[in-house]
């Protein structure tokens, strides 16, 4: 029985083993999300995978899933065969043409609209870019360490907005990428003022969680200014403070970001009032009885919401959480929690939107109406 996503981390993990786990749910998310409201476009969406020979030695790699995925769907609302092209490249190319083996043995294969494509040679690097440059809508999964493709595709995510970013990487390996970074470097380009802040930064603070958590911020906030929403998922080794890895995201679809939001949820930490933390064996120090030290709380969201009547009255749960949310680690359960607790306080009702009748059952398509 495959372990609950919850506890999926309380092994210690290898970037292989986050991939294949997380990539194919990631996938069938950002795709349903990015696909539901325009499945009628011409051109496909692009979906790269820039290290598609990493998870070659699992039971089951990546590329195979997010095919299986793809051709499963033909036919449906969501018809991830028509409207997903693909696109596979690893620097290991022996390990990409083991891969671009199997992909081809696969019994459905030939019934894929867009075969995927391998990038078997590097001249082909430029073809990628190209294909992306004409398509309005893209994923490309990568790691920012890795010189070549991967990092001039995240240049291209910065300086276009195409495509969105899944990121899986090690953080002191990018923190030496970053000490290491020449003026007239890919991360100058990248970074901007950035880059000498965060080389400064380093040499005068020599702890590493400072570190790390100075330049994830210096990071996510590159993505944000150009319009992304951005989340990271920190993963530590287990009994350890020390950071194995990060999974970052970079979206553009307030949706999708929801989304790719709930699903890591379910791999999260979290507090005693609910409120994920966004990472796994933080061992962080928990203190139920003064949750007033909690940069994010069901206390604080219910105070937030409680002066809220002007923007939120008469709307539905769904909405204030989908409104609310962005740029917070809140969930639904969350808002459900905090609403019932002003409820209590005698500041809200609950309103059947079908009946406009007064309920004390509170479900995502309730309107909560705030008292004058």
């Amino acid at each position: 029985m495959a372990a609950a996503p919850s506890d999926f981390f309380k092994t210690e993990r290898t970037a292989s083993e986050i991939k294949a786990e997380l990539l194919p749910r990631l996938f069938e998310v950002w795709t349903a999300a990015v696909l539901q409201n325009d499945n009628t476009a011409e051109t496909a969406v692009r979906f790269m995978d820039l290290q598609a020979g990493l998870d070659i030695g699992e039971a089951a790699p990546t590329a195979p899933q997010v095919l299986r995925q793809v051709y499963k769907s033909t036919g449906s609302r969501t018809d991830l065969n028509k409207g997903v092209s693909t696109i596979l490249y690893d620097v290991d190319q022996p390990a990409l043409a083991e891969l671009q083996e199997k992909v081809e043995q696969l019994p459905f294969y030939h019934d894929l609209v867009h075969p995927p494509l391998t990038l078997q040679e590097a001249d082909d690097e430029a073809l990628a870019a190209q294909m992306l440059e004409q398509t309005t809508t893209g994923l490309a999964f990568l790691d920012p360490t890795i010189e070549g493709l991967s990092q001039r595709v995240l240049l291209q995510a910065v300086q276009t907005g195409i495509p969105d970013l899944l990121m899986l990487f090690n953080p002191k390996a990018f923190g030496n990428t970053i000490k290491r970074a020449k003026a007239d470097s890919l991360w100058q380009q990248l970074f901007g003022e950035r880059l000498d802040k965060i080389k400064a930064f380093y040499k005068q603070n020599r702890q590493a969680d400072r570190r790390e958590e100075y330049l994830l911020d210096c990071f996510e906030e590159i993505f944000q200014s150009h319009g992304f929403y951005t989340l990271r998922f920190r993963i530590n080794f287990p009994d350890k403070k020390q950071t194995s890895h990060y999974v970052v995201f970079g979206v553009k679809s307030e949706q999708a970001y929801l989304r790719l939001k709930e699903l890591l949820a379910r791999y999260s930490d979290y507090q005693e009032d609910g409120v994920p933390l966004f990472g796994a064996n933080l061992q962080v120090q928990q203190l139920s009885l003064f949750q007033e030290h909690y940069k994010y709380s069901v206390t604080r969201l219910a105070q937030e919401l409680a002066g809220s009547a002007g923007r939120y009255s008469n709307r539905s749960l769904q909405y204030i959480y989908e409104s609310h949310s962005i740029s917070t680690p809140y969930t639904l359960a969350n808002y459900t929690a905090a609403f019932e607790k002003l409820m209590k306080d005698g500041l809200v009702r609950f309103i059947n939107p079908k009946t406009g009748q007064a309920i004390t059952k509170l479900t995502p398509v309730s309107l909560i109406r705030y008292k004058k």
